[in-house]
């Protein structure tokens, strides 16, 4: 804009008489795209300058732009102290709000108004006579025919429980419990905001939430987000990728699951040994897997044994600390987002010179089992993280599907040894638990483990030995056989270290099957397996827990290897009373009901130069006979089986 005149401005400090001139100055447009106007100012800024201070002293500053032939409202803007404070209350800790950064200046949709506009009525009802009433009156008087229409649109969504794409925002407002899968399982949320933007070209709503998760050494909100695509027309609310648990039709009861769901999770915090059948969630591929046995569900351990820091989480305690959007563990059921900054280098703060954070090869743990809330464990998560045993594999476990183990407390009377063996073992394991065995070398920290070396024949009741023990003595036996533990010297240092770690951090009995590997001898040749059972021995020397190891080569172990060895067990095959002792032994885990055998039979059953392993085998095939003829297995038909194998066997050998 132009100015037409350069005499000079009445000074704003003088008052003018009656009889003063005021001047006026045209103003004209420099792209002829405008009629001129004119003004009491010869510059368009000092034109800005007084309509500032002079709209400054009005409560309410109410914007208007001309489209479609006629005025509509662009934004307003709140001035009034008593009115911002009515408004401080009703907008607390909405999704990274703050008025001041935004001059308390509202546009539309005016969605933090729309959301809180019942929290804004309550104020109004519980205020008292008064200028803050009379401020609130005002205000909302104000408000009601500029929100009416989106105010009015989220009650019909909530009675007829469908919504449209671009109205999803008024269903999912900040601080609102709603449902989504995390991992394919229904799990209670909390709005943290939302957004809209666009992946691949496709218009979507992110959904920023949060849930309650342990990290290994406490309690927090984790973060996470869900996707919802654009469609068409309407869509019921419940099925949609996220939507409130307002619009369910029996909240009640699902808070009630989900609180109870909570309190399980709650009691699986720090380290459990249980059993888990069911599913199962690989941490590093997210890939389903069934599970079928053991478990030990211990967060701190995943995180100690891996390079990965504990992921930090936002106090449960603190709950008046403002809601902010961290960056999400993981994205659980979610469309993938593009992230533009992907593949550049990630900005951090401060000197480029800090330290690295590595992975402490003896960390203790510093767990904080404060307890939950009903809150909280409505929005914790289902899942937990732990090994399944059998597999080896850290996976996420449902809580609704771990149980407390049922031990079995005739594993290890069961057990067939020689006449003092099983005894002597047991005394080995037992002073182990009850002493902590506090004897050191005189190195400090050296020494200190039990090891039992167990060797001879297959078959014979050597890694049943090792099971027995740890079922008596209700500790996870961790299995590793030497090819888990590779052929190259690092990655045996490495995997032997991390091995090593579980068991202490979980007071594991190791059982190393087939260690010939790593016990033979060394040779002037051999010298990438001098390297395997230098490392071996090594480890071993410092290791503090209780260790089983098997070998069918004792003849060719190593003489260092000798000396560390605290108990040594040969076992032999079976004689007859042992054989006889096997079979009863199987006959009566299974049922006695369920075979037709006398003691009679049992004498030309032990008689069978069979091991336990082929025992147990027989016992497994002459049941599936059984089921399909559905009667008892009677002896002829073991004897049948076990004379069978007894040929093919001479048939090998020779």
């Amino acid at each position: 804009m132009g100015s037409t005149a350069t005499e000079d401005v009445v000074p704003e400090n003088k008052t003018p008489s009656p009889t003063s001139v005021t001047k006026l100055y045209r103003h004209d447009c420099e792209y002829n795209c405008c009629a001129s106007r004119w003004s009491e100012f010869p510059s368009t800024d000092d034109d800005h300058v007084a309509l500032d201070k002079k709209i400054a002293k009005i409560s309410i500053v109410h914007r208007h732009v001309f489209e479609e032939k006629r005025w509509v409202t662009k934004s307003f803007t709140i001035n009034s102290l008593l009115m911002r404070q009515i408004l401080v209350k009703a907008l607390s800790k909405y999704q990274d709000l703050d008025m001041d950064l935004e001059e308390w200046t509202f546009q539309p949709p005016y969605a933090p108004l729309v959301h809180r506009w019942e929290q804004l009525a309550t104020l109004r009802a519980e205020m008292k006579d008064g200028p803050e009433k009379n401020a609130a009156d005002e205000l909302i008087n104000f408000l009601t025919p500029i929100t009416a229409s989106a105010v009015d649109h989220l009650a019909k969504t909530r009675e007829t429980k469908k919504v449209t794409f671009e109205y999803i925002w008024q269903i999912l407002p900040p601080g609102e419990l709603a449902v989504t899968k995390l991992y394919g399982v229904d799990t209670v949320c909390r709005v943290v905001k939302y957004e809209k933007t666009e992946i691949q070209r496709i218009p979507v709503w992110i959904i920023h939430l949060e849930y309650v998760d342990w990290n290994g050494q406490n309690c927090g909100y984790a973060a996470t987000k869900t996707v919802i695509s654009a469609f068409s027309g309407y869509r019921r609310v419940t099925g949609l990728p996220v939507y409130p648990l307002s619009f369910e039709e029996d909240v009640t009861e699902i808070r009630e699951k989900m609180i109870k769901r909570g309190r399980q999770f709650e009691k699986y915090r720090g380290y459990h040994f249980l059993t888990c059948n069911g599913k199962r969630v690989l941490i590093e591929t997210s890939e389903e897997r069934t599970v079928t046995g053991r478990v030990i569900v211990d967060a701190f351990a995943y995180y100690s044994s891996h390079s990965i820091p504990k992921p930090s989480l936002r106090s449960l305690v603190d709950e008046e600390e403002p809601i902010r959007t961290p960056k999400p563990q993981k994205d659980w059921d979610t469309t993938d987002i593009p992230n533009s900054d992907s593949d550049s280098e990630v900005m951090v703060e401060g000197n480029e010179l800090q330290v690295v954070v590595t992975k402490d090869t003896n960390i203790s743990r510093n767990e904080n089992f404060t307890a939950m809330t009903d809150e909280h464990c409505l929005l914790a998560t289902p899942w937990v993280k732990g090994m399944d045993l059998k597999t080896k594999e850290w996976s996420q476990f449902l809580v609704d599907e771990l149980e407390e183990i049922v031990w079995n407390e005739k594993a290890f009377d069961n057990l067939v040894l020689p006449e003092g063996e099983k005894e002597l073992v047991w005394d080995f394991v037992e002073s182990k638990n009850m002493s902590n065995y506090a004897y050191d070398d005189f190195i400090p920290e050296k020494g200190r483990g039990i090891i039992v070396l167990m060797f001879g024949p297959p078959g014979v009741g050597k890694t049943y030995t090792a099971e027995a023990a740890a079922e008596k003595s209700r500790v996870p036996l961790y299995c590793v056989s030497a090819g888990v533990l590779g052929t190259l010297p690092s990655d045996v240092e490495k995997t032997l270290d991390d091995t090593l770690e579980l068991c202490r951090l979980w007071n594991a009995m190791l059982l190393l099957d087939e260690a010939d590997v790593f016990l033979g001898a060394r040779t002037n040749e051999g010298l990438a397996r001098n390297e395997l059972v230098s490392i071996f021995l090594t480890k071993l020397e410092y290791y503090q827990g209780m260790l089983f190891l098997t070998t069918n080569r004792i003849a060719s172990i190593d003489r260092a290897f000798q000396s560390r060895v605290d108990l040594f067990l040969p076992y032999h095959d079976l004689l007859p009373p042992a054989r006889r002792q096997v079979w009863i032994n199987f006959f009566n885990h299974i049922g006695t009901d369920k075979f037709d055998v006398n003691d009679a039979d049992l004498d030309e059953l032990e008689i069978l130069k069979l091991n336990g392993r082929e025992i147990k085998n027989l016992i497994k095939s002459s049941q599936l006979l059984g089921y399909k003829s559905g009667g008892k297995v009677d002896a002829a038909k073991l004897k049948m089986l076990a004379q069978k194998r007894l040929a093919a066997l001479e048939k090998m050998e020779d």
